[in-house]
């Protein structure tokens, strides 16, 4: 196979399924059949191969790689074809390549996006074990959520069974964290764990061939736990102090899935038994008394908590409670860092979105008010330069174009207080249309006032304000009529309609927009087939990303608190074959299940 693959060299392409590994091709201008070709070589030859990218499958052979939707990170399906259960692996094949292309998308949504709350798209931040927020590279941040995300998804996927589709995921947010600076990796835990449950997954699905090529990632997972917790856990202890252990089950189910891949991969017996023997006493050190449970519900704790409590302080009543009220009192740390978040979003509402559709950036409206400036005016500031923060300091430092800040602030809330139907409804319309002049200083007040306030809602402010009998608008009324006499603008007597240029203007405004308004109409039937299908993809995605973001898991110590009652029955198991000196297991692969690939 190796001459094989040297002779047709070219580009690289990844595929997984009936074949797994790389297939390579002259160029992605190579035709599908020329793939098709080379994957049935690989498979012995005379194979019916079905093959599947981003949940469409590849039929047309005469199209190139490129035009079918093929890239060099592209990971390829291959299914063989044949009678109607071959048929039904394909289609269960290409659903669930389908999905994760979803997940994939969805993943790389939340990824690219920062945690500013600048839009009404989700947004997720990285935090410590502290729930402070990370600040890393933009590049890495990408990668690293890209990679959290996918894993807290395999993981819940893998709590309903399917370890066909959490091994997709998993592989996937192995390449994001590949991409992230080692630097980084290398000092947190997260790779190591996606590497024992990528491992774990592949022993799920059943196949001996799957743990065969295991070994290298249990060896990074292994490395990996010594960085990120000091060669002797000093690093972890100095986080969770002494009397916690919530590496344990960790490093216990790490040792089984060394036995395991040491095992069914021919190591000798001594070394497969002494990890099986490390795994079982660590496995008896997270086991529970019942008495210690009881005693902890008693005291009024719950029973997930008094599990974990005990679990991860080896046993300790006294040293649980503590972890419990512990965990407590972060949890309501982040319920209330939640809730900062929640009220933000409500509050940013009233401020409008700049012209580019951002909501007003918090730290800067924040370090602003910090200066001493009105928390509203500073919003206005800030939404009308784009959030750049020294742009909007410049406008409220200076006199004049601060004054004409508060009256197209004074305006706006005058004719909303009044609930007039014509008026602005909040800042956002303001001057979204209209940015502020470049470079505009106390010389250019009548410039920055006129952008203050856009043409365009002047005239129905104006006539708002000069009917108004509220006395609390009575002083805006001269200031709106000198207003909108500069702008020219007739403000129509109290009770009456405008008249002359105003009503030619928009009798021709109407006049001009219904002819528009056809030609779209008329332009756009061509092409609904296609805006109605990238709606619905839209969608998928949206609906992905929601669902993406309830998985999240925000407990640090939920990826150290493992069930790990199947690991005591595959511990016992192996022992006692290693010990009878039998090998029929390694003939059953071990686990219930079975599969047709490699990891």
């Amino acid at each position: 196979m190796e001459a094989g693959l040297r002779e047709v060299g070219g580009i690289g392409l990844k595929v997984t399924g009936a074949l797994s590994g790389t297939v390579f091709v002259e160029s992605l201008d190579s035709t599908v059949g020329t793939l098709r070709d080379e994957i049935s070589r690989l498979m012995g030859g005379g194979a019916i191969v079905k093959m599947i990218v981003g949940g469409r499958n590849l039929q047309d052979d005469s199209r190139t790689l490129q035009h079918a939707g093929v890239t060099a990170s592209s990971r390829i399906l291959v299914t063989r074809g044949g009678g109607a259960d071959a048929s039904a692996a394909v289609n269960a094949g290409a659903d669930r390549a389908r999905r994760l292309e979803w997940v994939r998308k969805a993943a790389e949504a939340l990824a690219a996006r920062d945690s500013r709350g600048l839009s009404d798209d989700y947004a997720l931040d990285i935090e410590n074990q502290a729930g402070s927020s990370v600040a890393v590279r933009p590049e890495d941040r990408r990668n690293l959520v890209l990679g959290l995300v996918l894993h807290d998804k395999a993981k819940a996927t893998m709590k309903r069974g399917d370890f066909a589709s959490a091994l997709d995921e998993l592989l996937l947010a192995e390449e994001a964290l590949a991409l992230c600076d080692p630097a980084l990796t290398s000092c947190i835990d997260n790779l190591p764990l996606l590497l024992i449950d990528l491992v774990w997954a592949a022993y799920k699905l059943g196949d001996i061939r799957r743990l065969a090529v295991s070994r290298d990632r249990l060896s990074r997972a292994r490395a990996g736990l010594a960085r990120a917790h000091g060669p002797g856990l000093e690093r972890l202890r100095s986080l969770t102090g002494s009397a916690f252990s919530p590496e344990l089950a960790t490093y216990m189910r790490l040792e089984v899935l060394e036995g395991l891949v040491g095992y069914h991969s021919g190591e000798n017996r001594s070394t497969v038994e002494a990890s099986f023997r490390a795994a079982q006493t660590k496995w008896r050190r997270l086991q529970i008394s019942d008495e210690a449970l009881a005693m902890l519900r008693g005291m009024g704790y719950g029973l997930q908590e008094s599990r974990r409590g005990l679990r991860l302080s080896g046993g300790d009543v006294t040293a649980a409670v503590d972890f419990i009220l512990e965990q407590r009192k972060a949890g309501s740390e982040r319920s209330a860092r939640r809730k900062r978040v929640e009220d933000w979003n409500y509050e940013r509402v009233n401020y409008g979105k700049t012209a580019s559709g951002n909501y007003v950036d918090a730290d800067q409206l924040d370090r602003l008010e910090g200066l001493g400036y009105d928390r509203k005016l500073a919003a206005e500031a800030l939404r009308r330069n784009e959030n750049r923060g020294q742009d909007a300091l410049d406008e409220l430092g200076s006199k004049a174009r601060r004054r004409a800040l508060e009256l197209g602030l004074a305006l706006q809330e005058g004719l909303k207080a009044r609930g007039d139907n014509g008026a602005p409804q909040g800042s956002g319309a303001a001057a979204a249309s209209v940015p502020p002049p470049s470079g505009a200083g106390p010389s250019d007040a009548g410039a920055a006032a006129s952008s203050s306030v856009p043409l365009a809602s002047a005239e129905p402010m104006a006539a708002a304000a000069a009917k108004t009998t509220d006395p609390k608008l009575a002083a805006l009324k001269v200031v709106v009529e000198a207003f909108a006499a500069a702008k020219g603008i007739t403000i129509p007597p109290s009770g009456g309609t405008a008249t002359g240029s105003g009503v030619a203007a928009s009798t021709s405004s109407t006049a001009a927009e219904v002819p528009a308004a056809a030609t779209a109409s008329k332009s756009g039937s061509k092409s609904q087939e296609a805006d109605d299908s990238a709606k619905a993809e839209h969608a998928e995605v949206k609906a992905a990303e929601k669902d993406l973001v309830h998985l999240v898991e925000s407990d640090p110590m939920a990826a150290y608190d493992i069930d790990v009652s199947e690991e005591g029955d595959i511990i016992a198991t192996f022992l006692t074959l290693l010990s009878t000196g039998t090998e029929s297991l390694a003939q059953s692969g071990g686990a219930a299940g079975g599969g047709d690939a490699t990891v």
